[in-house]
């Protein structure tokens, strides 16, 4: 019926692609973060559980760039894979192992490349895509594919 085009409308497989590498990278980063903490520089309240509760919110972040597909909302979250540069401010941030400098590093790589595209891509998303809109696409999708198989059952 209708749903195929509304799918295909919201199905975006290279925003998948490069959104899925920067939370894979995000994610070792915190990860190695969050359970060796003692490498990395950061503040007394930087935890355990406020490192994996920030990637849990990037996570959520994530979901919300994909679904409102937009070239704003691609380069704000590629923006945030810088925040792991924020660990060399700190005043031990170079004495970090290689391996935290190959997350960050990494984490910020993906974010590149999300960025980029989003600001090459010819075509973008303009208008913000909101449960209202998607289900008027989706009832005339409903409508549309009902009156051809209405008129092609009326020729037969």
């Amino acid at each position: 019926m209708g749903t195929k085009a509304a799918n295909t409308a919201m199905w975006h497989p290279k925003e998948v692609i490069l959104i899925g590498l920067t939370l894979i990278a995000s994610a070792v980063h915190f990860a190695d973060n969050a359970f060796r903490l003692d490498l990395y520089p950061g503040p007394d309240w930087l935890t355990r559980n406020v490192v994996l509760a920030t990637w849990f919110v990037m996570l959520l972040a994530a979901c919300l760039v994909y679904w409102t597909n937009t070239r704003t909302a691609l380069v704000a979250y590629g923006v945030l894979g810088f925040g792991g540069f924020a660990h060399y401010v700190m005043p031990q941030g170079r004495s970090m192992p290689a391996r935290c400098t190959l997350t960050i590093s990494a984490d910020a790589a993906s974010s590149v490349l999300l960025i980029a595209y989003a600001l090459l891509r010819s075509r973008m998303n303009p208008v913000k895509c909101t449960l209202k809109s998607l289900s008027i696409s989706i009832a005339r999708d409903a409508f549309l594919e009902t009156a051809r198989s209405i008129s092609t059952e009326s020729e037969r």
